[in-house]
């Protein structure tokens, strides 16, 4: 009797945990773009683009907690920045200068200190006038009992051109030493780790009044720092947990 060979059913052509892998792997990758792209996020469209992630991968179960995996600022956090906000204001109100010396809260957790060149800087030069130490160190004072932030420091000038004085060689060379001086003066009195801070030299290129008055001109010339939260470690740690268990579940025989 003629024996007849079963034909083997057709299978997939790669074990089925390859895919799983290369999901999370894809997964991980986007989420590191979003990261980047959402440091400050906007809750409805960061709503948006988690949603569409667990619609496109699949990967990561549906767990109230995924919305706060990229941290928005905790309340508790928020609460601390409006707090030292209005001390700030108070603070240089007391020394007169809260004219000069303005202060911005936002209810996303970040704070705004926009510090006129006048006050700070004689014309052209980046060194701290004696005078205004006081008002830095209250500043730096405040913003060391915050936890959890980045400084942003940004140094502006007016659009004139730099007359040559053989240490800076244009307007971006004199806005970056003035931001750096600023920071350094925040870390030295405040003890802020330099690391926490950013130097960003915006010279002319974002001017906040017409470069044609000297009034406008005088707006123009500030530094502003910006005070910004950073992703809570724990909901990192979340995550990676939750990226680790789906590795193993994908790497297991036979799933």
């Amino acid at each position: 009797m003629a024996r007849t060979r079963k034909k083997a059913d057709d299978g997939p052509s790669v074990p089925a945990w390859i895919i799983t892998y290369g999901d999370m792997m894809s997964l991980l990758l986007t989420f590191f773009i979003l990261l980047a792209a959402f440091s400050t996020p906007n809750k409805k469209d960061f709503t948006a683009a988690m949603m569409s992630l667990q619609g496109a991968f699949g990967v990561l179960p549906r767990f109230s907690g995924l919305m706060t995996l990229i941290q928005r600022p905790q309340r508790k956090q928020a609460e601390q920045a409006e707090r030292l906000a209005r001390q700030l204001q108070r603070e240089m109100q007391v020394m007169g200068k809260d004219k000069d010396i303005e202060v911005q809260y936002d209810k996303e957790g970040g704070l705004k200190i926009v510090m006129p060149n006048q006050v700070l800087f004689d014309t052209a030069k980046a060194d701290l006038k004696p005078e205004v130490f006081p008002i830095i160190d209250v500043v730096a004072n405040l913003l060391g009992e915050l936890g959890g932030v980045m400084f942003e420091v940004r140094g502006h000038t007016d659009s004139r051109p730099l007359m040559s004085s053989g240490r800076f060689r244009d307007n971006y060379d004199l806005s970056y030493a003035r931001a750096d001086v600023v920071a350094r003066r925040l870390n030295s009195v405040a003890h802020i780790p330099l690391e926490q801070f950013e130097i960003v030299s915006c010279g002319p290129s974002q001017p906040v009044a017409p470069n044609d008055t000297e009034e406008g001109m005088q707006k123009n010339r500030r530094v502003e720092i910006f005070v910004r939260p950073v992703a809570d470690s724990s909901k990192m740690d979340e995550l990676k947990d939750r990226i680790d268990a789906v590795d193993k579940a994908g790497a297991t025989p036979g799933s």
